[in-house]
Protein backbone atom coordinates (compact mmCIF):
# COMPACT_ATOMS: atom_id res chain seq x y z
CA UNK A 1 0.00 0.00 0.00
CA UNK A 2 1.00 3.49 -0.66
CA UNK A 3 0.27 6.10 1.90
CA UNK A 4 1.10 10.11 0.02
CA UNK A 5 0.93 13.32 2.16
CA UNK A 6 -0.97 15.53 -0.25
CA UNK A 7 -1.76 17.93 1.83
CA UNK A 8 0.56 20.91 -0.45
CA UNK A 9 -1.11 18.69 -3.65
CA UNK A 10 -4.21 20.27 -3.18
CA UNK A 11 -6.00 23.03 -1.74
CA UNK A 12 -9.14 22.65 0.34
CA UNK A 13 -11.79 25.03 0.56
CA UNK A 14 -14.87 25.34 2.53
CA UNK A 15 -18.37 27.11 1.03
CA UNK A 16 -20.88 27.47 2.97
CA UNK A 17 -24.46 29.71 2.93
CA UNK A 18 -28.08 29.20 1.99
CA UNK A 19 -26.72 29.78 -1.68
CA UNK A 20 -23.26 27.94 -1.94
CA UNK A 21 -24.54 25.40 -4.81
CA UNK A 22 -26.16 27.81 -7.07
CA UNK A 23 -22.70 29.99 -6.76
CA UNK A 24 -20.52 27.10 -7.58
CA UNK A 25 -23.10 25.84 -10.39
CA UNK A 26 -22.89 28.92 -11.87
CA UNK A 27 -19.36 29.54 -11.61
CA UNK A 28 -18.17 26.49 -13.38
CA UNK A 29 -18.41 23.71 -15.71
CA UNK A 30 -20.07 21.08 -14.07
CA UNK A 31 -23.60 20.13 -13.20
CA UNK A 32 -24.08 20.57 -9.52
CA UNK A 33 -27.83 21.37 -8.93
CA UNK A 34 -29.37 18.54 -6.60
CA UNK A 35 -26.19 17.80 -5.33
CA UNK A 36 -26.96 15.38 -2.11
CA UNK A 37 -24.74 14.82 1.20
CA UNK A 38 -22.22 11.92 0.55
CA UNK A 39 -22.29 13.00 -3.29
CA UNK A 40 -19.25 14.25 -5.09
CA UNK A 41 -19.11 15.81 -8.24
CA UNK A 42 -16.09 17.40 -10.66
CA UNK A 43 -16.26 20.87 -12.36
CA UNK A 44 -13.82 23.20 -13.37
CA UNK A 45 -13.48 27.09 -13.03
CA UNK A 46 -12.89 28.88 -16.18
CA UNK A 47 -12.19 32.43 -17.69
CA UNK A 48 -14.50 33.94 -19.83
CA UNK A 49 -12.40 32.81 -22.95
CA UNK A 50 -12.59 29.04 -21.47
CA UNK A 51 -9.15 29.11 -20.40
CA UNK A 52 -8.85 27.26 -16.70
CA UNK A 53 -8.62 29.11 -13.42
CA UNK A 54 -8.39 25.49 -11.51
CA UNK A 55 -10.18 22.19 -11.46
CA UNK A 56 -12.24 20.76 -8.41
CA UNK A 57 -13.99 18.06 -6.92
CA UNK A 58 -17.09 19.20 -4.96
CA UNK A 59 -18.13 16.84 -1.84
CA UNK A 60 -21.77 18.01 -0.39
CA UNK A 61 -22.30 17.86 3.33
CA UNK A 62 -25.57 18.33 5.20
CA UNK A 63 -24.44 22.11 5.76
CA UNK A 64 -21.40 23.08 3.41
CA UNK A 65 -19.80 22.05 0.28
CA UNK A 66 -16.05 21.16 0.48
CA UNK A 67 -13.65 21.65 -2.97
CA UNK A 68 -10.37 19.56 -3.32
CA UNK A 69 -8.63 21.88 -5.90
CA UNK A 70 -5.15 22.49 -7.07
CA UNK A 71 -2.58 24.55 -5.07
CA UNK A 72 -3.12 27.85 -4.68
CA UNK A 73 -6.07 27.79 -2.38
CA UNK A 74 -5.75 32.21 -1.56
CA UNK A 75 -5.94 32.70 -5.75
CA UNK A 76 -9.17 30.26 -6.25
CA UNK A 77 -10.64 32.10 -3.29
CA UNK A 78 -10.00 35.50 -4.43
CA UNK A 79 -11.23 34.99 -7.96
CA UNK A 80 -14.54 33.36 -6.49
CA UNK A 81 -15.42 36.68 -4.01
CA UNK A 82 -15.03 38.41 -6.86
CA UNK A 83 -18.08 37.03 -8.14
CA UNK A 84 -20.25 37.27 -4.84
CA UNK A 85 -23.19 39.50 -5.51
CA UNK A 86 -24.09 41.40 -2.57
CA UNK A 87 -27.45 39.07 -2.13
CA UNK A 88 -25.35 36.04 -2.07
CA UNK A 89 -25.39 34.02 1.05
CA UNK A 90 -22.06 32.31 0.38
CA UNK A 91 -18.87 32.39 2.55
CA UNK A 92 -15.76 30.61 1.37
CA UNK A 93 -13.48 29.37 4.09
CA UNK A 94 -10.04 27.74 3.33
CA UNK A 95 -8.94 24.35 5.51
CA UNK A 96 -5.44 23.56 4.16
CA UNK A 97 -4.28 23.48 8.04
CA UNK A 98 -7.06 22.09 9.53
CA UNK A 99 -7.76 19.04 7.02
CA UNK A 100 -4.73 17.56 6.27
CA UNK A 101 -5.43 15.04 2.92
CA UNK A 102 -3.60 11.25 2.37
CA UNK A 103 -3.50 9.52 -0.79
CA UNK A 104 -3.88 6.08 -0.18
CA UNK A 105 -3.33 3.19 -2.69
CA UNK A 106 -2.45 0.23 -4.19
CA UNK A 107 -2.72 -3.47 -2.93
CA UNK A 108 -3.84 -3.20 0.69
CA UNK A 109 -6.28 0.67 0.37
CA UNK A 110 -9.40 -1.23 0.11
CA UNK A 111 -8.63 -3.58 3.22
CA UNK A 112 -7.46 -0.32 4.64
CA UNK A 113 -10.61 1.25 4.08
CA UNK A 114 -12.59 -1.45 5.31
CA UNK A 115 -10.91 -1.11 8.45
CA UNK A 116 -12.11 2.67 8.54
CA UNK A 117 -15.60 1.70 7.57
CA UNK A 118 -17.41 -1.30 6.67
CA UNK A 119 -18.32 -0.89 3.16
CA UNK A 120 -16.31 1.43 2.63
CA UNK A 121 -14.33 -0.25 -0.40
CA UNK A 122 -17.82 -0.21 -2.40
CA UNK A 123 -17.54 3.27 -2.27
CA UNK A 124 -17.68 4.70 -6.21
CA UNK A 125 -15.08 7.51 -7.13
CA UNK A 126 -16.25 10.82 -5.95
CA UNK A 127 -18.47 9.67 -2.98
CA UNK A 128 -17.54 9.63 0.47
CA UNK A 129 -18.24 9.08 4.17
CA UNK A 130 -17.23 10.33 7.78
CA UNK A 131 -15.13 7.80 9.78
CA UNK A 132 -15.44 9.10 12.68
CA UNK A 133 -13.68 13.01 12.67
CA UNK A 134 -12.46 12.40 8.89
CA UNK A 135 -14.09 11.94 5.66
CA UNK A 136 -12.84 8.84 3.30
CA UNK A 137 -13.12 9.64 -0.74
CA UNK A 138 -13.07 7.51 -3.17
CA UNK A 139 -9.84 8.72 -5.26
CA UNK A 140 -9.32 8.21 -9.20
CA UNK A 141 -6.99 5.34 -8.79
CA UNK A 142 -3.39 5.77 -9.50
CA UNK A 143 -1.99 2.17 -9.08
CA UNK A 144 -5.31 -0.26 -8.00
CA UNK A 145 -7.89 1.18 -5.83
CA UNK A 146 -7.49 4.88 -4.65
CA UNK A 147 -8.54 7.17 -1.37
CA UNK A 148 -8.48 10.19 0.07
CA UNK A 149 -8.56 10.38 3.90
CA UNK A 150 -9.40 14.29 4.94
CA UNK A 151 -9.31 15.37 8.83
CA UNK A 152 -6.94 12.71 10.36
CA UNK A 153 -3.85 13.04 11.58
CA UNK A 154 -3.15 9.25 10.03
CA UNK A 155 -0.03 8.24 12.49
CA UNK A 156 1.57 6.66 9.44
CA UNK A 157 4.44 9.26 8.71
CA UNK A 158 7.01 5.61 8.41
CA UNK A 159 5.11 4.73 5.91
CA UNK A 160 4.55 7.58 3.34
CA UNK A 161 6.33 7.51 0.08
CA UNK A 162 7.71 10.07 -1.55
CA UNK A 163 5.88 12.77 -3.25
CA UNK A 164 8.24 12.07 -6.14
CA UNK A 165 6.27 9.20 -6.62
CA UNK A 166 2.79 10.04 -6.70
CA UNK A 167 3.97 12.41 -8.99
CA UNK A 168 5.29 9.34 -11.17
CA UNK A 169 2.23 7.40 -10.68
CA UNK A 170 -0.33 10.63 -11.84
CA UNK A 171 2.20 11.14 -14.90
CA UNK A 172 1.43 7.39 -16.33
CA UNK A 173 -1.80 7.76 -15.18
CA UNK A 174 -2.56 10.49 -17.70
CA UNK A 175 -3.98 12.78 -14.65
CA UNK A 176 -3.14 16.52 -15.94
CA UNK A 177 -2.76 18.77 -12.45
CA UNK A 178 -2.24 22.23 -11.92
CA UNK A 179 -0.07 24.58 -12.73
CA UNK A 180 1.55 21.95 -15.27
CA UNK A 181 -1.33 20.64 -17.72
CA UNK A 182 -4.56 23.18 -15.63
CA UNK A 183 -3.47 26.58 -16.04
CA UNK A 184 -4.88 29.58 -18.16
CA UNK A 185 -3.27 28.51 -21.02
CA UNK A 186 -5.45 25.96 -21.77
CA UNK A 187 -8.98 25.16 -22.01
CA UNK A 188 -11.04 22.07 -20.24
CA UNK A 189 -11.54 20.09 -23.45
CA UNK A 190 -7.78 20.02 -24.56
CA UNK A 191 -7.22 18.50 -20.91
CA UNK A 192 -9.00 15.65 -21.25
CA UNK A 193 -11.37 17.32 -18.15
CA UNK A 194 -14.54 16.19 -20.31
CA UNK A 195 -16.50 14.63 -17.21
CA UNK A 196 -15.99 17.88 -15.56
CA UNK A 197 -18.30 19.65 -18.14
CA UNK A 198 -22.26 19.84 -18.48
CA UNK A 199 -22.95 20.45 -21.89
CA UNK A 200 -26.96 20.90 -20.73
CA UNK A 201 -26.77 23.48 -17.81
CA UNK A 202 -27.33 27.23 -17.74
CA UNK A 203 -24.73 29.95 -18.36
CA UNK A 204 -21.37 29.95 -16.69
CA UNK A 205 -18.32 31.64 -17.04
CA UNK A 206 -16.24 31.07 -20.66
CA UNK A 207 -19.42 28.40 -21.61
CA UNK A 208 -19.70 30.28 -25.19
CA UNK A 209 -15.88 29.24 -26.09
CA UNK A 210 -15.92 25.71 -24.57
CA UNK A 211 -19.40 24.80 -25.98
CA UNK A 212 -18.24 26.21 -29.40
CA UNK A 213 -15.37 24.10 -29.65
CA UNK A 214 -17.19 20.97 -28.15
CA UNK A 215 -20.29 21.40 -31.24
CA UNK A 216 -17.33 21.83 -33.70
CA UNK A 217 -15.28 18.88 -32.48
CA UNK A 218 -12.42 20.54 -33.18
CA UNK A 219 -9.37 21.17 -30.65
CA UNK A 220 -6.32 22.81 -31.45
CA UNK A 221 -4.23 20.77 -28.94
CA UNK A 222 -4.69 17.32 -26.73
CA UNK A 223 -2.81 16.86 -23.97
CA UNK A 224 -1.24 13.21 -24.54
CA UNK A 225 0.62 10.66 -22.66
CA UNK A 226 3.69 10.21 -23.89
CA UNK A 227 6.71 7.56 -24.16
CA UNK A 228 10.68 7.80 -24.87
CA UNK A 229 11.60 5.60 -27.67
CA UNK A 230 15.13 6.47 -27.88
CA UNK A 231 17.73 6.71 -25.05
CA UNK A 232 17.81 9.73 -23.03
CA UNK A 233 15.58 11.99 -20.94
CA UNK A 234 12.47 14.38 -21.41
CA UNK A 235 12.31 17.17 -19.45
CA UNK A 236 9.67 19.63 -18.84
CA UNK A 237 9.34 22.57 -21.01
CA UNK A 238 10.51 20.44 -24.10
CA UNK A 239 9.37 21.31 -27.56
CA UNK A 240 8.12 18.57 -29.60
CA UNK A 241 8.27 18.97 -33.16
CA UNK A 242 7.67 16.54 -36.58
CA UNK A 243 10.00 16.99 -38.46
CA UNK A 244 10.52 20.95 -38.91
CA UNK A 245 6.99 21.49 -37.82
CA UNK A 246 6.04 22.48 -34.36
CA UNK A 247 4.02 19.99 -32.54
CA UNK A 248 3.61 20.59 -28.78
CA UNK A 249 5.32 20.92 -25.84
CA UNK A 250 5.70 18.80 -22.31
CA UNK A 251 4.43 19.52 -19.24
CA UNK A 252 5.15 16.77 -16.63
CA UNK A 253 8.08 13.98 -16.76
CA UNK A 254 8.72 11.24 -14.53
CA UNK A 255 11.20 11.05 -12.00
CA UNK A 256 13.38 8.73 -14.65
CA UNK A 257 12.45 11.00 -17.64
CA UNK A 258 10.84 8.50 -19.65
CA UNK A 259 7.05 9.00 -19.86
CA UNK A 260 5.81 12.33 -19.79
CA UNK A 261 2.39 14.71 -20.64
CA UNK A 262 2.28 17.00 -22.80
CA UNK A 263 0.24 18.74 -24.80
CA UNK A 264 0.31 18.13 -29.30
CA UNK A 265 -1.20 19.89 -31.61
CA UNK A 266 -4.48 18.09 -33.64
CA UNK A 267 -2.40 17.06 -36.56
CA UNK A 268 -0.19 14.98 -34.59
CA UNK A 269 -2.81 13.84 -31.59
CA UNK A 270 -2.60 10.59 -32.45
CA UNK A 271 -1.53 7.42 -30.79
CA UNK A 272 1.68 6.11 -32.37
CA UNK A 273 2.81 9.65 -33.13
CA UNK A 274 6.85 10.03 -33.20
CA UNK A 275 7.61 13.08 -32.07
CA UNK A 276 11.53 15.17 -31.99
CA UNK A 277 12.13 15.91 -28.74
CA UNK A 278 13.58 18.81 -27.19
CA UNK A 279 17.06 19.25 -29.17
CA UNK A 280 16.40 16.70 -31.76
CA UNK A 281 18.61 13.93 -30.52
CA UNK A 282 16.06 11.69 -29.16
CA UNK A 283 12.37 10.46 -30.04
CA UNK A 284 8.96 10.06 -28.39
CA UNK A 285 5.46 8.48 -29.36
CA UNK A 286 2.44 9.47 -28.20
CA UNK A 287 1.01 6.76 -26.27
CA UNK A 288 -2.56 7.58 -25.45
CA UNK A 289 -4.32 10.81 -23.87
CA UNK A 290 -4.59 12.34 -20.68
CA UNK A 291 -8.33 12.15 -18.76
CA UNK A 292 -9.10 12.58 -14.89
Amino acid sequence: MLIFNLSETFSRIRVCGANRVDFLHRMSTGDLLGIQPGEGRRTVFTTPIGRMVDYALVLAFEDSLLMLGGTGRDRLVRWLRKYVFFNDDVQLVGEDEALPLWGIYGEGADDFAEGLSAGASQMTRDAHRMVGDAVLVGAPPLQGSGYYLLGSSLPVTKLQAPISQYEDLRIQAGYPAVPNEISGDYIPLEAGLIGAISFDKGCYIGQEIIARMESRGQLAKRLARIEAVSEGVMKPGDALRVNADAAGVLTSVTSDGRVALGYVRAPYAHEGQVLTVGDGEHTARVIGFAAL
